[in-house]
């Protein structure tokens, strides 16, 4: 009977999953590779933050999100851009991935803050203001001396809020989210951040800063790579779940959704533009990590809901953490 049991809670969750809005508030992938849609597909993804452009300049930005609308055109089976919540709810309906056009850096708009227009036009909806490092926004959270936002970086904010871009403040450093969440008319987010309590590590974001983000209306998206789950080269699902835990706790369940961050099939020069400047020891430790056991990729995104569950989360709560956070903040932001 217990076996029994548990299959048939198993089905259920499979069900809910497969019911429900999932969308994955982060995902670095080579979206160019033609493993990384169907993968996003057979997790039952409904729509995926997909990262274009981070460091790159507005001329390599702009080649690289006409090559995405190409793919999305040219895998219209399985994908449709989404520019609204609506398309979200309609690749629900459809049984398609919706592909949200994101960048992870503000280098693609150059100096010129007109190319937020052009990016938005292009359906570029979610937007982080720095990397790793300082750019003419503010700095990220690898720069040895944070000094916030620049007189650029607060227009950038001003403009992306008349547009209806959502910031990200991911990689931002420290001095520079504090004045960022500050400066933003609307809500901001953390698309891809864990709790800096239970792993010190530099990218992982404090309890303060986290609160000060829901305070706001906006939301935290979990990270799967397991230095930032464990501080340590092994983490699994239940790592992964923990961390939910923590900022549901901490913050509200409205509040927090998946930013598991997976780099799969990503092209080795890739990579490593992506961990520029950080010391060659990480580098190395980096490359060796193998992924958190239970949540290897995202096609084996359906664990995470039957983990959910069994922790004991309602069905409302796991359809809440799974998607339907994300699109209500998307809907709150997006014009």
């Amino acid at each position: 009977m217990e076996g029994m049991e548990a299959a048939m809670t198993t089905q259920d969750s499979l069900n809910l999953h497969h019911d429900s809005i999932i969308i994955d508030g982060l995902n670095a992938s080579n979206f160019f590779d033609r493993r990384v849609f169907p993968r996003l597909f057979a997790g039952g993804v409904t729509a995926v933050n997909a990262t274009v452009a981070a460091w790159h300049t507005p001329e390599e930005a702009v080649n690289l999100m006409a090559d995405l609308l190409n793919v999305i055109d040219e895998r219209s089976d399985i994908l449709t851009q989404v520019r609204t919540a609506a398309d979200i709810r309609a690749a629900k309906s459809t049984g398609r991935v919706g592909v949200i056009a994101g960048f992870q850096g503000g280098e693609p708009i150059g100096s010129n803050l007109n190319m937020l227009k052009l990016y938005h036009a292009l359906g570029v909806q979610i937007i982080q203001l720095t990397y790793n490092f300082r750019n003419l926004i503010g700095c990220g959270c690898q720069e040895p001396d944070d000094t916030g936002l620049s007189a650029f970086g607060r227009d950038a904010v001003a403009e992306m809020n008349r547009l209806g871009i959502l910031i990200d403040l991911s990689h931002c450093g420290i001095r520079t989210t504090r004045e960022a969440i500050d400066a933003s008319a609307g809500p901001v987010a953390f698309t891809h951040a864990n709790a800096l309590a239970l792993c010190a590590m530099r990218r992982n974001k404090s309890d303060e800063a986290v609160k000060a983000v829901a305070a706001r209306g906006g939301m935290v998206g979990v990270v799967v790579f397991p230095p930032m789950l464990t501080c340590s080269p092994k983490a699994s699902l239940d790592d992964y779940v923990r961390m939910i835990d923590y900022y549901v706790d901490l913050v509200g369940v409205d509040h927090v959704g998946l930013g598991p961050d997976f780099m799969e099939d990503m092209d080795p020069l890739v990579a490593a533009a992506s961990l520029k400047g950080l010391p060659a020891d990480t580098l190395k430790a980096f490359a060796a990590i193998p992924p958190s056991a239970g949540f290897e990729s995202i096609s084996a995104c359906a664990n995470v809901t039957t983990a959910l569950l069994a922790r004991g989360y309602s069905s409302d709560d796991t359809r809440k953490i799974m998607g339907e956070n994300w699109l209500n903040l998307y809907q709150t932001v997006w014009k």
